[in-house]
């Protein structure tokens, strides 16, 4: 690379209720990456979320992603600019981390020139940041229903467009809520009834995202009982408000693992709803902010 590249990663909303650990859709916020080469340096800048909070060094998850590329082509270049301006809360639910390590990896195959197969990259960031399910739609972009054929097999993935029907509301906490607090949370067992009710609903989920249909069976189809009662019992105010718009009979989740929340509406209700939501979040304790988003169909690789 003789001059600098721009990438962007989008934020990626992971599970939407039943499809825990497999299904999972880009969203338009983004983490944007400038990179350049430069001789005998590191500079590294952070600006919007996270800033004067995330590290500027070698330690940042950006960094440490472009290391494990280097690491992985046995090449690392002298110096580089890395300018990282970031969109998507932090602990949120959101994929910040996976828009992290995606983005650094494809940052670090810029700046080498040297690109890894897709199947290699998606296992790479998988194994840096642990979640599938969010990486896929960071790298690839749309809808990605994620699998593996059997334990230790290599990641393989089916690739929707979520339907331009409908639109995400994304309700996002001030206060973040650590992914592996929340993971530590889930019980090392559930009932068949539970993993058949859930199983269900994951199937009718895909339907609707992809189909894009009503309101009503897209209520239901966001309703979980594999991960959401656990974590939700660590998180009282993301429970109070996805209650609260459940009762309403909004299409409502966690966002991954929270604390925030998805509602999927659609668009033409979306405004309407979206202030719906607004004053649900209103009557809490603490802040929350209220984002109308739209799905993303591209992700950090190039289509």
């Amino acid at each position: 690379m003789t001059s600098g590249t721009k990438i962007r990663v989008p934020a990626t909303v992971a599970n939407l209720g039943p499809g825990f650990d497999a299904l999972g859709v880009a969203v338009r916020m983004y983490l944007d990456i400038d990179i350049e080469p430069r001789r005998g340096s590191v500079d590294i800048a952070v600006e919007g979320e996270g800033a004067g909070e995330l590290p500027a060094d070698g330690t940042n998850l950006v960094v440490r992603a472009m290391d494990a590329y280097f690491d992985t082509i046995g090449r690392k270049p002298s110096g580089y600019a890395l300018r990282i301006n970031n969109r998507i809360p932090i602990a949120a639910g959101l994929g910040s981390s996976a828009a992290a390590v995606v983005g650094g990896l494809v940052a670090a195959g810029a700046l080498t020139g040297r690109s890894l197969p897709q199947g290699d990259l998606i296992e790479l960031a998988t194994r840096i940041e642990g979640h599938p399910d969010n990486v896929m739609p960071a790298l690839l972009g749309g809808f990605v229903v994620c699998y593996r054929e059997a334990e230790g097999a290599a990641l393989r993935y089916f690739r929707l467009l979520a339907s331009d029907r409908l639109v995400p509301i994304l309700a996002v906490p001030r206060g973040g809520y650590p992914t592996a607090s929340a993971r530590r949370s889930l019980p090392s067992k559930v009932s068949f009834s539970d993993a058949q009710f859930s199983a269900s609903r994951a199937a009718l989920l895909v339907a609707c995202i992809a189909g894009g249909a009503g309101l009503d069976v897209l209520a239901e189809a966001m309703v979980d009982r594999l991960h959401e009662p656990a974590r939700l019992g660590l998180m009282p105010e993301s429970a109070q408000v996805e209650g609260a718009l459940r009762t309403a009979g909004l299409p409502v989740a966690l966002a991954g693992a929270g604390p925030s929340l998805v509602i999927v509406v659609p668009r033409p209700e979306a405004a309407t709803r979206a202030e719906q939501v607004r004053r649900v979040c209103r009557a809490r304790s603490t802040p929350w902010r209220v984002f109308v988003g739209e799905w993303e169909p591209n992700g950090a690789l190039p289509a």
